[in-house]
Formats: structure tokens, sequence, C-alpha cells
């Protein structure tokens, strides 16, 4: 099937619900989970090449091996805490299984790695699992979008007849309300914002596939709810990609068109209590790799007298955007664990003294 043909019959697909629908129109939420997932038509069902650098984006693990063995340092540290033969990981994130590739070369130890590379599969998913990594995944999970008028207004994705457009409503839960709420934040007049309910929840079902002294390790473009809803994001942080271009129209190129949301850092660490885990980890990914030792394999390539110049300065590059706080240093960085009441938490390397 052509990329046209495939756009237009989940246009087709999509336009159908909503014109079936009360009121002819879904949440977004609703509409982001059928671009993105769509079985033979979604975003993510379509190519493993999104996440590379000939597709839409670029992630950590395929802008250079070295993401990955630095991955590798942080899963042999936690077999060798644990002493579980078969050591299982389960990797949640885009891609062609880069990460687990260089994570995994060399790496000595048994272990059996899983990945879930769809929002929403965890659900089919079985424990026990020793590792849980997220690597830019909570970010592609279904949203609602709001707008705060004189009271809070849910916007919906409606037809006009030749393509989408948007209408305004009462909110369709009142998790939505009671969401913000917890986060203790309140809009101002006319912002906009995201709520996504479905991330805690994730994050909650996944902890329940966990081992005692088994960690949850999530690295994602996330904020606490004060800075993600604050006044400096009146419009919101949904962005769309496509051929490395960024936009904010997720109602082109349907199918074919990435679609994200910064993570409510606040609304998981609540799931996570709730879910009785604890925190050990808490920092910003160009920190995190550093401790990981990413200087020093860089330096490493650097002193091999067979490395080719080009491949040295590749990866330098490659680094440097990985380090840097602006691009993909900048990654929030989390781990949690389930309390071992033989061992205690792990002590995970990455992560510095002080959660």
């Amino acid at each position: 099937m052509t990329s046209a043909a495939g756009e237009a019959q989940l246009v087709e697909r999509i336009r159908d619900e909503i014109l079936d629908s009360p009121g002819q129109r879904i949440t977004f939420a609703r509409f982001m989970q059928r671009a993105l997932t769509e079985p033979g038509l979604g975003y993510y069902a379509t190519s493993e090449m999104r996440p590379t650098r000939g597709g839409d984006f670029l992630t950590a693990p395929e802008l250079h091996p070295f993401f990955g063995r630095c991955l590798g340092r942080l899963v042999a540290a936690a077999v060798e805490a644990s002493g579980s033969a078969p050591f299982r990981v389960l990797e949640f994130g885009a891609g062609r299984g880069t990460l687990r590739d260089a994570a995994t070369d060399g790496l000595g130890y048994n272990v059996d790695w899983v990945r879930a590379d769809l929002p929403g599969r965890s659900d089919s998913l079985a424990g026990p699992v020793d590792l849980v990594l997220a690597n830019e995944y909570l970010d592609a999970l279904p949203v609602h979008r709001l707008r705060m008028a004189e009271e809070l207004r849910e916007v919906y994705v409606t037809w006009d007849g030749t393509g989408f457009d948007e209408v305004e409503g009462e909110p369709s839960t009142a998790a939505l309300a009671a969401h913000l709420e917890a986060d203790g934040v309140e809009l101002s007049a006319g912002q906009r914002a995201e709520v996504c309910l479905e991330a805690p929840r994730w994050l909650m079902r996944t902890a329940g596939l966990l081992v005692p002294g088994a960690a949850l390790v999530v690295m994602d473009y996330g904020h606490d709810a004060a800075e993600l809803y604050g006044p400096r994001r009146m419009a919101g942080s949904l962005l769309t990609y496509r051929g490395h271009a960024v936009s904010d129209d997720p109602y082109t190129g349907v199918g074919h068109t990435d679609i994200t949301a910064h993570v409510d850092i606040s609304a998981l660490e609540r799931a996570a209590d709730e879910a009785g885990l604890a925190l050990v980890g808490s920092t910003t990914q160009g920190p995190f790799l550093a401790r990981l030792g990413l200087g020093d394999m860089l330096a490493e390539l650097r002193r091999r007298a067979d490395t080719d110049p080009r491949t040295y300065v590749e990866a330098r590059a490659a680094v440097a955007r990985l380090l840097d706080p602006r691009h993909l240093g900048g990654f929030r960085v989390l781990a949690w664990a389930r309390p071992d009441p033989g061992r205690g938490l792990p002590q995970l390397p990455g992560f510095d003294d002080t959660p």
C-alpha cells in the first residue's frame, strides 16, 4: 500500500468513528491513539525506521552505540546485584532493537531482553521482570487536550466535511480535572494543555511485573507539573515530527507523522508511590551518561590506532548532543525500584547519591 493510500484509509477510518460517535466528535487521545498505533496503518505500526537519521526523528540509541553501551553498564550492575538467572529486561520504546543490541554486545551475562515497541502493548506482557527501561516511550502515549476558558474545556476532534477540525466541550471524564488538581496546578485563562492519563496507568501496570529489588528506569522529555503547566507553556507542549521537521499540526500526514507531548513527572511520581515503588535515582540524561562512562568511551575511541578520523568526529558530535542539556542531555532520567526485604533497594550506576 502506498503512503498516500495508507493515509487515506486511516483518515477514512477515523472519520467514520467520528461520524458514528455521540456529538460526532472523539477525544484527541482517541485520535492520537489511532493515528500512532492503528494496526497496519498507524505511525508506529508501519515502519521501524521512524527513529533514525533517515526517518522522522532520532532517538538516543540510534544516534550512537555509545548510548546503548552506557545502558549496558547499568544492566550489568543490576544483574550482579540481583543474582537472578536468567535476568529479564523489558524495554519500552520505538526502534529496531538498536538499544538492546548495543547494550548486550559483550555483556557476558545471561539476559532475556524483551521489547514492547508500540504504545499500549504492556497489557499483554507478563512478569517477572528484573529491569524495565522506558526510553522516549511515554511521550507517545495518547493525551487529552484542554483549554481553560471560564471553566475547563476539552478539545475534541471532529470532521468538517473535508478534514479534521477541533471543537470544545465539557471534559470527557472527571479524571482530567482531578489530574490537574492532584498536580496542584491551575491553568491560566486561555491556556491550552495536555493531560496524559495513560502514563501513570502504564507505570502502575508495569510496576506489577517487577520482582522484589527490580528497577524501572524512565528516560524522556518531561517536567514537574509546576513547569509543565506553568505560564511559559500557554500553548501546551504537543509537537509533531516528520522528516526531522517539527510542527504543531497533528492533522496533516496522519499515520505518517509522529505526535508527542512532554511527560508529567509529578504524575509519574504519584503513580510510583501508589504502586509501592521507591525512588532510587533522579537526574538528567547528560550527567547520567557521563557517570556511566560516556566520556571515557569517546576518549578510548580516540586513542585507538585503527580509529578512522571521520568515525571519531561523528562520535564526538553524537556525544556532544547526548550531553547537551538543550538537547538529549536535558531528558529526565528517573529510577524506581520495588523494595526487597532481604537486600533493600538496588544501587544503580548513573545516579548520584541523593535521589
